[in-house]
C-alpha cells in the first residue's frame, strides 16, 4: 500500500523546482575582478601579517602610498571592468584576484571609504556612508581568492567602490 501525497504539497514543491530553474536560467552572472598586486613582505611588514597574502613580489608599500599620493591611486589596484553592462535580470559578482582584503560595496555616490590616511592620499576626504562599517553591516569583505554571492541589480546605473581603497571603482549599468 503506498500513500498519495497532498496535492498542496505536490503544487508547492513543483513551483519551487521551477523557480529555482527559472532563476538559474534567465540570470547571467557579469563578474569583476578586483585586482591589486601587493608585496607581502613590505605590506606585513608596515601593516601587519596576513596583510598581503601570495607568494610574489609585487608594489613595495612605500611605492603603493607614493602613486596614490601623487596621482590619487594605485594603478594595479583596480576593478576590471570599469563599467559592467548588463540586461535586466542579470546578476554581477565580484572576484579578488588580489592579495589584499577588499570590499565591493553599492554606495550612491563616490566618495572615500573607512581609511582615513588612503582617503587622504587618494583625494576622497569624504566617506561614503555606505562604506561606514558601524552603520552598515551588510559591507562585503572579499578575502584573496573569494567571491561575492551574484546579485541581481534593477535599471538603472549602480556605483561600486572598494571602501579600503576608494579609487578602486566601477559602474554597473543595467538596461
Amino acid at each position: 500500500m503506498h500513500r498519495r501525497l497532498p496535492l498542496y504539497l505536490i503544487a508547492a514543491t513543483s513551483v519551487a523546482v521551477i523557480g529555482a530553474g527559472v532563476i538559474a536560467y534567465a540570470a547571467a552572472v557579469r563578474t569583476v575582478d578586483v585586482t591589486d598586486q601587493c608585496d607581502p613582505d613590505t605590506f606585513n611588514a608596515a601593516i601587519g601579517p596576513g596583510t598581503c597574502v601570495g607568494d610574489h613580489p609585487g608594489v613595495q608599500f612605500d611605492v603603493f602610498v607614493n602613486q596614490v599620493g601623487t596621482s590619487g591611486q594605485a594603478g594595479p589596484w583596480h576593478f576590471n571592468p570599469g563599467v559592467v553592462s548588463l540586461r535586466e535580470g542579470d546578476a554581477v559578482q565580484a572576484r579578488n584576484t588580489g592579495g589584499e582584503t577588499h570590499t565591493f560595496t553599492e554606495v550612491a555616490q563616490f566618495g572615500g571609504g573607512f581609511v582615513d590616511q588612503l582617503n587622504q592620499l587618494s583625494g576622497n576626504p569624504v566617506p561614503a556612508p555606505e562604506c561606514n562599517p558601524a552603520t552598515n553591516p551588510e559591507i562585503q569583505f572579499i578575502a584573496p581568492g573569494q567571491r561575492t554571492d551574484p546579485d541581481v541589480e534593477e535599471k538603472g546605473v549602480h556605483h561600486y567602490q572598494c571602501c579600503i581603497h576608494p579609487w578602486m571603482r566601477t559602474d554597473v549599468v543595467v538596461r
